[in-house]
């Protein structure tokens, strides 16, 4: 993934779905300056920082109302 597009997500007014290595996570914040973003698991709430390209985004959308 792209740093710019990982800002996009973490924006976002909708749920977007992002893995890590096959665990959804979410984005918590983004460097611009060392590509990496600051991401939780969603199942088991670690945080850690990552690398943005290692980051997939799964396509899944929700809809916020």
């Amino acid at each position: 993934m792209k740093v710019t597009r990982a800002e996009e997500i973490m924006k976002s007014p909708d749920i977007i779905g992002v893995k890590y290595r096959n665990n959804y996570v979410w984005i918590e914040d983004v460097d611009k300056e060392h590509n990496t973003a600051h991401v939780t698991y969603l199942e088991k709430r670690n945080t850690l920082h990552v690398d943005v390209d290692q980051l997939e985004e799964t396509g899944s959308v929700i809809r916020q109302p």
